[in-house]
């Protein structure tokens, strides 16, 4: 599972429906109270505190694009992760990951960059 965590104008269409994918599929992981030790450490690629509200961001974009969504998302208990609001990902790297795996999310995200 990867959260990106970029602005979502800024994901392609595979990019922005396997991020939604991916936080709706592996949801139960953390209700069981699965380790996520690999996901953030060395690098975070999870944010699991902000799970719901990044869900809430992909759809939104995904409607502004005119794709359908019927999925609703609630936000998994997480106490079995103390200190987990700590945790976030470096957008930035993000964003350079991103541009250099995919020419679709490049061309967004120049368009993004140059737009600021």
């Amino acid at each position: 599972m990867r959260m990106w965590m970029v602005p979502t104008q800024c994901l392609c269409r595979q990019h922005l429906l396997g991020e939604h994918s991916e936080i709706h599929k592996h949801r139960h992981n953390f209700e069981k109270g699965h380790s996520i030790a690999g996901r953030i450490s060395p690098v975070v690629t999870v944010e699991p505190a902000s799970m719901e509200k990044r869900h809430d961001e992909l759809v939104n974009e995904m409607l502004e694009r005119g794709y359908n969504h019927k999925s609703p998302y609630s936000q998994p208990d997480l106490s079995k992760y103390p200190g987990i609001e700590d945790v976030h990902v470096d957008v930035n790297l993000s964003l350079d990951e991103l541009s250099r795996r995919c020419p679709a999310c490049a061309e967004r995200i120049a368009l993004f960059r140059s737009a600021q």
